[in-house]
């Protein structure tokens, strides 16, 4: 059996010479960021129209799979699932503002359980070093979900902007410290 090794080598000259496209990849990130935290509302009502895009392609294609395997026991079975994806994503384009809310409960209550797996974890794993980091995350994470249950479903209106904002910041820092880090191993 044969192993693969990356050459190392290629990789860090391709990576040196487009250290540049890191660093405008991340500002381009850091702005759109800016911009769906500036329009909250906005960048939710895209987020659904984009979960509800990938739905309904998946319901689609589920159910036209289905009808591809007769015979296979779970013909009906894979095809309710299909035609549920293309229900879920219908009402997400005609009824975003309900999708949201639908969505930003969910997203709240798998915080809040995160958020409790990961104390439990910490507590169970005292042993870890800096296990209280660990404790602190969960915390941290549980007191957002329940943040967001309170406020749900009125919250609903931004929070998924205000993720979509957050997390698109993050990345372009991060591209950004990719590529300022590869420029100067120059």
């Amino acid at each position: 059996m044969k192993t693969i090794t990356p050459d190392l080598t290629n990789l860090s000259a391709q990576l040196k010479r487009n250290w540049g496209w890191f660093i405008a990849v991340g500002a381009i990130l850091i702005i759109l960021g800016c911009l769906a935290l500036s329009y909250e509302f906005l960048a939710t009502v895209f987020s659904i129209y984009f979960i509800g895009s990938l739905l309904l392609i998946a319901g689609i294609a589920q159910a036209a799979h289905s009808f591809r395997i007769k015979g296979a026991g779970q013909t009906a079975l894979w095809a309710v699932m299909g035609v549920l994806y293309i229900i879920a994503g219908i009402v997400a384009f005609t009824q975003p503002l309900a999708a949201s809310a639908a969505f930003t409960l969910i997203i709240a209550f798998l915080l809040a359980v995160s958020g409790i797996t990961q104390i439990i974890g910490a507590l169970n794993n005292q042993g870890f070093p800096k296990w209280g980091w660990w404790l602190f995350s969960g915390m941290i994470t549980f007191v957002l979900g329940l943040m967001i249950m309170a406020g749900w479903p009125s919250n609903s209106l931004w929070i998924l902007g205000m993720f979509l904002g957050i997390d698109l910041i993050f990345q372009g820092w991060a591209y950004v410290a990719i590529g300022l880090a590869i420029k100067s191993n120059n």
